[in-house]
């Protein structure tokens, strides 16, 4: 079956397209000419990411299906991962999708397409930082940051069954996530606190590692400047003009030295998804 337009990526650029374009062919036109593909079956705002990452916000309850999206907007939805390209011929491959248990669910797919759109988003930027990819975590997607969730959830565990245990948490960059991630991390740990004994509260450290010479480099400086008095007030520590030269298991060596850490997040830098590069394009 031949696709007038397909755009592949669910994510603010792609579902915006999609959904506009779907609502203006109208019910009868739009799931015919205009499909949408993505590896996930539901779509949640990656600004959001940071919430679930903490624990405050509920990704199956906030997250919207794409097939649910697509018959509001009268557009068509396929799950899958894109594995190939061929612009000449304008055909594009799909991977098989397993289960859990590895059995094939659905098997590889070829589509024909007449416009094709590329929505694939935006990766990490780790900078060539050497254990940077082992030791810490990323969010880009909600896999990762209900994999730091589980983590921090055991952590936060581990330090309240431990007497006199205290938590080390460092974030790499100070943007709108990094920032943001530290508040949700400080008053999450408050909360939990409160529901605690005497002998089982632990102290947590949260320190926003930046390279730059103040938090929040994209916003104006007065605005910046009040967020970071706003966050020493919460008792969140913020390392500027420190640039990260090695993570490891239990920390970060930076250029202005050693900053202690048990769990390491990563949220400095973008760049283009690196699977563009093998399209041919």
């Amino acid at each position: 079956m031949r696709h007038e337009i397909i755009i592949v990526g669910g994510g603010a650029g792609g579902l915006e397209l999609a959904a506009r374009l779907g609502r203006a062919l109208g019910r009868n036109e739009g799931p015919r000419r205009v499909l949408l593909i993505d590896r996930t079956i539901f779509h949640l705002w990656k600004p959001s990411l940071h919430e679930v990452a903490a624990g405050s916000l509920d990704s199956h309850q906030e997250g919207l299906a794409y097939p649910l999206l697509a018959r509001r907007n009268n557009f068509s939805f396929a799950f899958g991962d894109l594995e190939g390209l061929n612009a000449a011929e304008k055909r594009l491959s799909l991977a098989e999708v397993r289960d859990d248990d590895g059995g094939v669910l659905i098997p590889p797919r070829t589509l024909a397409y007449d416009r094709l759109v590329l929505a694939l988003g935006s990766g990490s930027n780790l900078f060539n930082t050497p254990g940077a990819a082992e030791h810490a975590h990323l969010l880009e997607d909600v896999a990762d940051a209900e994999a730091f969730n589980r983590r921090l959830t055991g952590a936060f565990l581990a330090s309240a069954y431990a007497p006199g245990q205290r938590l080390d948490i460092a974030i790499v960059g100070a943007g709108a996530t990094g920032v943001e991630l530290s508040t949700e991390l400080i008053e999450g740990h408050r909360a939990l606190s409160a529901g605690l004994g005497a002998h089982q509260k632990f102290d947590l450290g949260v320190t926003v590692v930046e390279a730059g010479p103040r938090i929040l480099g994209g916003l104006p400086e007065t605005v910046a400047a009040k967020a970071a008095q706003e966050l020493e007030r919460r008792g969140v520590t913020l390392a500027v003009d420190a640039r990260v030269e090695q993570v490891a298991a239990d920390g970060l060596q930076t250029s202005r030295g050693w900053i202690r850490s048990d769990l390491t997040v990563w949220a400095a830098g973008v760049l283009a998804s690196p699977r563009n590069r093998d399209f041919g394009l």
